[in-house]
């Protein structure tokens, strides 16, 4: 038996404690202050906070089995909660090739080509998060290209949405795809205007076809992923994260990994019904099937969910629009599931006791998404299963009451917005309204902050600096004009804690430092909050506490 000791576990002095110390309704109400300590202390026994208040009150507390940390002077906030990321994406993602540093189209061909004089011929080369819109030649790669540049191996890459991938002609072949193979329900083969494929695969189900051949992953190097990926997520200060988009091995790979040690923050699993395996009613029979719904699990395992893809993205005009897109101006995209379907997975997942997160981000696909909401609010109150739309890219007036009365949140990603050089391709009054987490704080929406990792980094400190300041790193503008769009320091700093705990349902004993919630906490060496927002771009974590417990130290 463990031996137990009275005093606590942990100790921090001398700190700047930013408590966040507010709940979500009072946020939602439009307050924003809450306490910060100067010189302050906080305490923790048996994973959980036991005294928060100045450095001197919880001197008493320490004894000889406690860890003492001496913040002298710097700053001490919650630990971050990423409200919406792909944890397994990311943790597989990080033995592949990286696009996202490269601007440049050669090289973009030259990591290729570096990876395949590496690579035993005949095994598979993997890559992520290559852009176009960002490269000097914004043109992608053709067929013809991947093939000399990797002539012996299957190569399968897929572009920072995760909504469009390259493939050289050894993948096409080695998933049996011809340019008579049909497009799947929901994705498109891409071809060339003679008819002949091209090398590109847009949306799940077209991408599915190749990927359900690429050899799987061991038990062992699933479960190395989740340790990579909580080393990676604690040196950004995250100790609770909603990984998305898994399907049943996956959940399995998670307890496996918490069983042996090896599993470094909360993860909230989000079960998906993807339209690459199976229609309406296969996944309606899935729900039915599932014998746990969201809340099962414990502190740092458990059932978040149901994440259904509503729509696409507007790189490959697949996001639903109410008017069509500047550069086509006669195409409004298209959705994944009909109004029928998405409304008949949320009403059971209402029925049946589960969160529902809808991938909205056209401004028709949230409009059919909170159509799907008043349907399942007809079963049953459905303001406490907290439902959200996940990127809620063009929000609209007339959608707020609608999310107001029925407790409809939404979690953005600032950092996926601000790098993705869309705005072009919409018009100036569309341009505007691309993910604005300003306007939900303004009126009454609980928004949540993200990064779809592995689509770009997680870091909580950029995703922060982007609500803040708003600013296309691909033209240099800001997204939209005035300050309505844009969060306050604070704000910002909900977005990442009790705001995004309540994703989790967690509100009440995450996201924020007081007396009997969770000992997640995170420290600064400065104030970057009460500085320059520049001071976002570099600052870096010092240390990450887990339930009492030092995970991370720079």
């Amino acid at each position: 038996m463990k031996e137990w000791y009275p005093e606590a576990d942990l100790v921090i002095q001398h700190a700047k404690v930013y408590t966040v110390a507010i709940t979500v309704d009072e946020v939602k109400a439009g307050k924003r202050d809450f306490p910060i300590i100067e010189d302050g202390g906080v305490a923790a026994k048996d994973g959980k906070i036991i005294a928060v208040g100045a450095a001197a009150d919880v001197e008493s507390l320490i004894g000889p089995h406690t860890q003492l940390i001496d913040a002298a002077g710097k700053v001490v906030l919650p630990g971050f909660v990423e409200s919406h990321m792909h944890c397994t994406w990311t943790g597989n993602n990080l033995r592949n090739i990286d696009f996202r540093p490269l601007t440049k189209r050669d090289d973009v061909k030259a990591i290729i080509k570096e990876f395949a004089d590496k690579t035993p011929d005949g095994e598979w080369i993997q890559g992520n998060s290559w852009n176009e819109l960002v490269w000097d030649d914004p043109t992608t790669l053709t067929i013809e290209e991947l093939d000399e540049l990797c002539p012996n191996n299957p190569l399968f890459c897929m572009r920072t949405c995760f909504h469009t991938a390259m493939v050289n002609t050894k993948a096409i072949e080695a998933a049996g795809i011809t340019s008579a193979t049909e497009n799947p329900e929901g994705g498109t083969i891409g071809h060339k205007d003679d008819g002949s494929l091209d090398g590109y695969l847009y949306e799940n189900s077209a991408m599915d076809l190749v990927q359900r051949v690429i050899p799987e992953l061991t038990a062992a190097q699933r479960v190395e992923s989740i340790e990579k990926v909580g080393e990676y997520l604690n040196s950004l200060g995250i100790t609770s994260a909603i990984d998305a988009n898994l399907l049943f091995d996956q959940m399995r790979t998670y307890l496996e990994a918490k069983n042996e040690g090896k599993l470094s923050y909360r993860a909230n699993l989000m079960f998906y019904l993807d339209s690459a395996y199976g229609d309406k009613e296969t996944h309606l029979r899935r729900l039915e099937e599932m014998d746990c719904v969201t809340g099962f699990g414990d502190e740092m395992l458990k059932l978040n969910g149901v994440k259904v893809t509503l729509d696409g993205i507007p790189a490959t005009y697949t996001a639903l629009m109410r008017e069509g897109y500047k550069t086509r101006p006669d195409y409004c995209g298209s959705s994944v599931w009909t109004q029928e379907e998405i409304s008949a997975f949320v009403c059971k997942a209402q029925e049946l006791g589960w969160q529902f997160g809808i991938h909205t981000i056209g401004d028709a696909a949230e409009d059919m998404a909170l159509n799907a909401f008043e349907e399942a609010s007809k079963i049953s109150d459905v303001r406490p299963r907290h439902h959200y739309l996940i990127h809620y890219q063009f929000p609209h007036e007339d959608q707020f009451p609608r999310m107001r009365e029925m407790n409809i949140g939404a979690t953005v990603q600032p950092t996926l917005v601000s790098t993705m050089g869309e705005a072009p391709q919409f018009y100036e009054e569309q341009a505007l309204r691309i993910q604005s987490p300003g306007l939900l704080f303004k009126n009454g929406i609980v928004c949540g902050g993200g990064s779809d990792s592995p689509v770009v980094p997680p870091d909580p400190m950029m995703g922060m600096y982007y609500a803040i300041t708003r600013l296309d790193e691909t033209t240099g503008n800001t997204l939209s004009d005035g300050d309505e769009s844009k969060v306050t320091p604070i704000e910002a700093l909900l977005m990442w804690t009790k705001n995004a705990a309540w994703f989790l349902h967690d509100e009440d004993r995450l996201g924020s430092i007081e007396v009997g919630n969770l000992a997640d906490m995170v420290i600064f060496p400065y104030d970057f909050i009460s500085g320059d927002v520049e001071g976002y771009r570099t600052c870096k974590v010092e240390k990450t506490i887990l339930g009492g417990k030092v995970v991370y130290e720079a």
